[in-house]
C-alpha cells in the first residue's frame, strides 16, 4: 500500500487508498439454549437433532438444557449429540449439556461424546450470585 502526501499549510498529510485498507476483525460469539421439555423419546431426540445440526453449524457454545426432559434412552440421546458434538469440538466451539443424570453421563463417557456434562445438582459457578 504506497501513501499519497499531500502538502498544505496543516503541515505533510500521508492518505491511503481505502480498497487495500483492511480493518482488524472484530470476535463475535454466539451461545444459543435448547431446552426439550417432556418425554425425549425417539421423535423428540429426532427433534432436538434436527435443531442441534442447525444450531452447531453457527453457534459457538450450544447448551442443552436437560432439566425439564425425561430422557427414555440415554444411549439415544448420546448417539444423536455424538456427531454435532465432535463437529462443535472440531472446530474449536462447545456442546455444553446441563441437567445431565447419571446414566446419560455414563453412556456419554461410553460413547466419548465431546461435550461439557453437568449433573441437575451441580453447584453454582462462584460469583453468580445463586
Amino acid at each position: 500500500m504506497s501513501p499519497a502526501v499531500s502538502v498544505g499549510m496543516l503541515g505533510q498529510v500521508e492518505t491511503y487508498d481505502n480498497a487495500e485498507f483492511r480493518a482488524p476483525e472484530t470476535r463475535r460469539w454466539l451461545t444459543t439454549v435448547l431446552r426439550p421439555a417432556g418425554m425425549l423419546n425417539r421423535s423428540g431426540m429426532d427433534q432436538v437433532a434436527r435443531a442441534l445440526a442447525i444450531l452447531a453449524a453457527c453457534s459457538d457454545m450450544v447448551v442443552i438444557d436437560l432439566t425439564a426432559a425425561t430422557i427414555t434412552s440415554p444411549h439415544a440421546l448420546a448417539r444423536t449429540l455424538a456427531a454435532p458434538a465432535a463437529e462443535l469440538d472440531q472446530a474449536g466451539r462447545c456442546l455444553l449439556l446441563r441437567g445431565v443424570p447419571p446414566q446419560v453421563r455414563a453412556e456419554l463417557d461410553r460413547a466419548a461424546v465431546p461435550a461439557i456434562a453437568l449433573a441437575d445438582d451441580a453447584p453454582p459457578a462462584p460469583g453468580s450470585g445463586h
